[in-house]
């Protein structure tokens, strides 16, 4: 074997190694704003409207979300939606995620008067759900998601209520 020949081969072995992927931080808190929807549907009372709020989204090991947030909602008066959420997405730059969310509504609603209910029910609407957010997006430290869709079930005793949930645009970015 030639020097020359042992000079590449000692050059190839001690060339660099390719980048590794960089690890999410532990925890990644982000604030987001969101544009969209939430209706509260029984044979007792309706609950809800269109609207947007703010919450905080904490992402944890780049994968499990946990989130809060607050809307203010009009159409059928002033409402305000405050939900809480967990789950998981994918990783890497296109990021659809599914949530479970705990949702409830207050504020001004439609109450129906029927036999199973001759008094209006007292309370919030409270309904837990799933949300799919197949349109999600993280590019950096922003977070973007378009069209997110819930669904989810509450109790107005006796009988059920569906919890609808429609979200138009939301946008967050890391802290």
């Amino acid at each position: 074997m030639s020097l020359s020949t042992l000079v590449l081969l000692s050059t190839l072995a001690t060339s660099p190694a390719a980048p590794e992927e960089a690890v999410p931080p532990r925890h990644q808190l982000s604030l987001y704003g969101r544009s969209g929807a939430s209706m509260y549907l029984s044979s007792a009372r309706t609950h809800g409207g269109v609207g947007g709020g703010f919450g905080l989204r904490d992402t944890v090991d780049g994968r499990w979300l946990l989130q809060v947030d607050a809307n203010a909602l009009t159409g059928l008066g002033t409402a305000f939606a405050v939900r809480v959420g967990a789950g998981v997405q994918r990783q890497g730059w296109w990021a659809p995620a599914a949530l479970v969310n705990l949702t409830g509504l207050f504020g001004d609603r439609l109450d129906f008067l029927t036999p199973e209910h001759p008094v209006p029910v007292v309370g919030p609407s409270l309904g837990l759900g799933l949300t799919l957010a197949p349109a999600r997006f993280t590019l950096g430290k922003a977070q973007v998601s378009v069209l997110e869709l819930g669904v989810g079930v509450g109790t107005d005793s006796p009988g059920l209520g569906l919890l609808y949930g429609l979200t138009l645009l939301e946008v967050g970015v890391a802290l």
